[in-house]
């Protein structure tokens, strides 16, 4: 059992095992583990309880006393006629090996198929205190009559078995796989099999022997399109409907052919009291947030319906006499007479394109290649290409060759991606097509590494094809700022994403006319929020984003190419202005259960846990989300962000512990290179050198410093503060002023509060830093909190004020080891020494000052205060004086 079973579990069992306890009544859905869960509880009482096995079955339930035929053996049939003839047999048939004084425990599987007569008897036995009653049911039809009645009395108590939750989910699959599932992969499962175990279980182990679930780094998950269903599974969905009408399955077909079909249209076509069985059945829903649409209730009801129609049925059930496959009405013809009027809404347009092609209905190559683009931005290849090959056209044309490398580089196969891409671009003459190709060229290019030439060909194609519409059409100047503006952001937009922020200086100052295309505002607006994130703006980049969404949901389709840009942006924006809420929310408004966006990009809410954990100092916790973060940006990463996450897990793997999996992320690092954009280079570079810090070694300071000035040169504020605020946490309080320059325009939560600290503790504020410690606890930033009060007992004179900051500095640590989800080791101050950390506190305890060490070092000053900074850490202590004592910390520092 996982999650809230066991809880439930002892719950009941403690319950039951009261004297006035008469019983238990589990409900859920079929497969839904009720059953596992009754016999847990069993076990719970095993030792006090003797326990009866009764199962209701269909086949008995108009049997007298069927349930209960293996305790009646022996029983005569006159007597069978006499209920309590039948009484007399049951108590001899269950008393010969009670335990003392404890009345049994009679386990009823299946109630809603018990026989009547074996209910009344068991109540019978419950009431007199002869039994104690633990039953599961459906709760469709239900627990049998006597069981109800006893429930609403109040005899009986009520449990409600609820579907798994996400984290059940993955619980369970990890037991059953032995590792970690990918988060996008259990979400697909969750909503797939609705929480329901038995499902669950089953498809993974069908698409493990199918090896479409895979183990890659120690995280599984799955590997190309969702797989069909197989015969096991599909025979037990189907199984499930055996009773259902003819006139229901129907109804349920034309459901499944469809995908999601509006209710008027439906009841053209199907008998009202069909629907309300079904909807009562809860086999079907109406959405009345999607037009009163409706659909199947179980998304593997729909897929073994799909996948037991015929071609031919299938084509029936579309067309139905007047059902068109986008849900208008059509005359006594077929699905082909609505083919002229795709739905708009790209959602629906995929589900519109699945159903046609199931039915092998002929359909324009025109809205086939459209079906084909929509599918491709909506992260589904496999429809992508089953539309592609149903054009009717042999003949090659740029957009078909478009959506053909969209699904060769999504495949992984980029190589043929960028040949036929190239084709593509070269016969263009539509500058959509070729705006498409640009961003499609963006990817392969940060994959492929050539150095961008690829894409400034393909970015200049672009600006020479809107050069020729803006020609071509003779506009007025209104149409020449729209093409010059675009030109401009494109050539804006390869500078940003080569790393110099610098250039989008311009984005924020110049006003966007209101006059331009939406398409033009929309790219401005995203590459002004990219830069105004890596600059340490991150809310100012929220609220821009903010602007441009609406315009994105106003014409959903034909900025679709957008779409994981806009979305990405602003949810990496909330990340780092501390907004974890605001970016979950944000996550799940782009991307709803139903869109496949949902499961392939949930890598960001792996990220956005990971980064709150590391902020919380959570870091055993930070640890598991960054490196399934790793993974699932590993298979898409429209942000080009894998090495910053890479690169964030392994420091999160050093602050945890775990030296083996921070040593294989950093190793894997530089191999990296060229999978990412410049500042998530750079970023990751950061975070790799402060893991190397953390492991002990001697340099990560000088590559820290060497990262932000590099980064402060090029714009990119947020690498040069990320870089400085490691090389301070490693002990070097040379970077403390420069950090709280560079962080002074810094917004949101976290950076605000690194300024402050910088700020006051490059001052020697004692006061600020003691008023900021308690404002980053209350944020639940503890180790800000706890280096706050480290460099406030670094400044100010010894007394009762410095004493009172060692103890709230002592009490801290405590809270920070006793985070839940933290490091499961040490804290940093409990690690070894370095040798050259060894020498200096020699040369303090022979009562050296810091110049007289530094001379007699060959360093500065500065470094040896930065050596005793980090080396007070270490142990734990804030003052000078403890290092001149005879053994401060024997166990921690070497002789």
């Amino acid at each position: 059992m996982v999650g809230r079973r066991a809880a439930l579990a002892r719950t009941v069992a403690e319950a039951l095992a009261a004297p006035d306890a008469m019983g238990a009544v589990l409900v859920g859905e079929a497969g839904i583990g009720k059953t596992a869960l009754a016999h847990g509880i069993s076990r719970h009482l095993q030792d006090t309880l003797r326990v009866l096995p009764v199962r209701g079955a269909a086949g008995l339930r108009t049997v007298p006393y069927g349930a209960l035929s293996r305790y009646l053996v022996g029983l005569t049939p006159a007597d069978a006629e006499s209920p309590s003839a039948v009484l007399r047999q049951f108590l001899r048939g269950i008393t010969s090996d009670l335990k003392a004084q404890a009345p049994p425990l009679v386990l009823v599987d299946d109630a809603h198929a018990l026989d009547n007569e074996s209910a009344l008897l068991i109540m019978q036995l419950a009431t007199a205190r002869k039994v104690k009653v633990l039953a599961t049911a459906c709760p469709l039809p239900g627990p049998v009559e006597e069981f109800a009645r006893a429930g609403k009395d109040g005899l009986l108590a009520h449990h409600v078995v609820e579907p798994l939750t996400l984290p059940d989910v993955r619980e369970l699959c990890g037991h059953v796989l032995g590792g970690p599932l990918l988060t996008g992969t259990a979400r697909l499962l969750a909503t797939t099999t609705r929480g329901n175990p038995l499902l669950l279980t089953m498809l993974l182990e069908q698409f493990r022997a199918e090896g479409r679930l895979v183990a890659s780094n120690g995280v599984w998950r799955l590997r190309g399109p969702r797989p069909a269903l197989g015969a096991p599974l599909t025979d037990l969905l189907l199984h499930g409907l055996r009773e259902r009408s003819d006139a229901e399955l129907a109804a349920l077909e034309t459901v499944a052919v469809h995908g999601r079909i509006p209710l008027a249209s439906l009841e053209a076509v199907v008998e009202r009291g069909v629907l309300a069985r079904l909807a009562q059945d809860r086999l079907i829903e109406v959405d009345p947030l999607n037009g009163q649409s409706v659909s199947l209730r179980h998304p593997l009801h729909a897929e073994a319906l799909r996948g037991s129609v015929t071609a031919a049925r299938a084509l029936d059930r579309a067309g139905n006499g007047r059902i068109g496959i986008d849900g208008s009405e059509t005359g006594p013809g077929t699905v082909g007479d609505a083919l002229p009027h795709p739905p708009r809404n790209p959602d629906r347009l995929a589900d519109w394109t699945a159903s046609v092609l199931r039915t092998s209905s002929p359909v324009a190559d025109a809205v086939l290649l459209r079906s084909a683009r929509v599918a491709n931005r909506l992260h589904n290849p496999g429809l992508a290409q089953e539309a592609l090959r149903a054009v009717r056209d042999p003949a090659p044309t740029p957009a078909s060759l478009l959506e053909t490398a969209w699904v060769q580089g999504t495949g992984g196969n980029r190589q043929l991606a960028r040949v036929l891409l190239d084709e593509a671009l070269r016969t263009a003459e539509d500058p959509a097509l070729a705006r498409d190709g640009a961003a499609l060229s963006l990817h392969l290019d940060r994959h492929l590494g050539d150095g961008g030439r690829a894409l400034h060909a393909d970015v200049d194609r672009w600006v020479e094809l809107l050069e020729a519409e803006a020609d071509r059409r003779g506009g007025g100047p209104q149409e020449r700022e729209a093409a010059d503006a675009a030109v401009r952001l494109l050539r804006t937009a390869v500078e940003i994403l080569g790393g110099t922020l610098r250039a989008a200086h311009g984005l924020e100052t110049a006003p966007v006319s209101p006059d331009l295309p939406e398409e033009v505002r929309l790219v401005h607006h995203t590459l002004l929020a990219h830069a105004l994130t890596r600059s340490g703006r991150p809310m100012a980049a929220s609220r821009v984003l903010d602007e441009s969404r609406p315009v994105l949901e106003e014409d959903p389709e034909h900025l679709l190419t957008y779409r994981d840009a806009v979305s990405g942006e602003l949810i990496l924006s909330l990340i780092g202005g501390g907004a974890w809420d605001r970016a979950r929310d944000s996550f799940h408004r782009c991307y709803p259960p139903e869109d496949d966006g949902a499961f392939l990009l949930s890598g960001w809410l792996d990220l956005i846990d990971g980064s709150r954990s590391l902020h919380a100092g959570r870091f055993g916790e930070a640890r598991e989300h960054l490196l399934l973060a790793v993974e699932a940006f590993r298979d898409l990463d429209g942000l080009h962000l894998l090495e910053w996450v890479s690169g964030a897990a392994a420091y999160a793997c050093a602050r945890a512990g775990d030296v083996p999996g921070a040593q294989a992320l950093i190793e894997a690092h530089g191999p990296l290179t060229g999978g990412s954009d410049a500042v998530a280079r750079r970023m990751g570079d950061a975070h790799v050198a402060a893991a190397l810090g953390h492991l002990g070694e001697e340099g990560a300071v000088a590559r820290l410093r060497s990262i932000a000035a590099r980064a402060e040169g090029r714009g990119s504020l947020l690498v040069a503060a990320t870089a400085l605020d490691h090389a301070a946490g490693l002990g070097d309080r040379t970077a403390l002023r420069p950090l709280a320059e560079v962080t002074r325009a810094f917004d949101g939560d976290p950076g605000s509060s690194l300024h402050r600290f910088a700020t006051a503790a490059a001052d020697g504020d004692r006061d600020a830093l003691v008023a900021e410690s308690e404002a980053s606890r209350q944020q639940g930033y503890l180790p800000l909190a706890v280096r706050c009060l480290e460099e406030a007992s670094l400044v100010g004179p010894s007394g009762a004020v410095a004493r009172g900051i060692d103890r709230q500095l002592g009490a801290l640590r405590t809270e920070l080891r006793a985070v839940p989800g933290g490091s499961a080791v040490a804290p940093a101050h409990e690690a070894l020494l370095t040798r050259g950390e060894q020498v200096i506190v020699k040369l303090v305890a022979a009562g050296h000052t810091n110049r007289e060490i530094a001379e007699i070092r060959g360093v500065s000053t500065r470094t040896v205060e930065g050596h005793l900074y980090r080396i007070f850490a270490k142990l734990g202590i804030s003052r000078r004086e403890v290092l001149q004592q005879p053994d401060p910390r024997p166990s921690h520092i070497p002789g």
